[in-house]
């Protein structure tokens, strides 16, 4: 996610100017990286926005997304504005503003690539199967607020969901993770067939897996057999959710 705070450079005005955020979705580093090698780096960029905008705006923009730990500064102008069903603006970057921008933007990119840890944040990904979206939710913003209060500047999680066996299944056919969170009892393929299957391959045998149930604890113990490194009982607890993440992504809690 990229933040822009945006604020006009023209003082002479009655009233006093005020900032406006704006929030332009990067869901992945790399989709930074092919922005920044499309736009950014040709000198400027698309940003959506409903506000109303004139070509010649200054406006200052704090790019900084999920794993980014200092952002940058960038100063920028409005060179066209778009007022259709997708409104925003087209922006050149001034980096005669502030040189040093320009520079920070293309060691950002190589840091990124080269899985810098002194500027990029190390991720984690974790895919969530559970079926109830509340629980979903409640995890997410439970392990990120946990992760947020424990102050981990060095670490990110991102989470990836699944409503049951088969779409954890899929996702682990397309994408990287780091660690499963399994719900035993999902429609359509339960956990239990989910985790035999993932210590099955031979790309996931050793994905670090957490079993939860609301079952008894027949269920765990079957879970811990198929392969789960750890099971927990429903209702969670998320600050043993959070230790025991921690533990199997051997992530060091203070």
């Amino acid at each position: 996610m990229g933040r822009i705070m945006t604020t006009s450079s023209k003082d002479q005005r009655q009233f006093p100017r005020n900032d406006l955020l704006l929030k332009v979705e990067y869901p992945e580093m790399e989709d930074f990286l092919h922005d920044y090698t499309e736009n950014i780096s040709k000198g400027g960029t698309f940003i959506y926005s409903e506000k109303e905008w004139k070509s010649g705006d200054r406006i200052s923009i704090a790019l900084s997304f999920p794993g980014l730990l200092k952002p940058i500064v960038i100063a920028a102008e409005v060179v066209w504005v778009r007022r259709d069903v997708n409104p925003g603006i087209g922006v050149k970057f001034l980096f005669e503003d502030n040189p040093d921008s320009e520079q920070e933007l293309a060691r950002l990119v190589s840091s990124i690539q080269k899985g810098d840890a002194d500027l990029v944040a190390r991720k984690y990904r974790i895919l969530v199967a559970e079926d109830n979206p509340f629980i979903q939710k409640l995890l997410k913003d439970g392990i990120e607020g946990y992760l947020n209060r424990k102050l981990f500047d060095n670490v990110s999680f991102i989470f990836l969901q699944a409503k049951n066996g088969y779409e954890g299944l899929n996702i682990l056919d397309h994408e990287n993770v780091d660690l499963i969170i399994c719900d035993l009892y999902l429609p359509v393929l339960d956990g239990f067939e989910m985790i035999r299957r993932v210590r099955e391959r031979e790309e996931t045998m050793k994905l670090p897996i957490l079993a939860v149930s609301a079952g008894d604890e027949d269920s765990g113990r079957k879970a811990i057999e198929l392969g789960a490194d750890i099971f927990l009982a429903k209702p969670l607890i998320l600050s043993k959710v959070f230790k025991t993440i921690c533990s199997l992504l051997n992530i060091v809690v203070s």
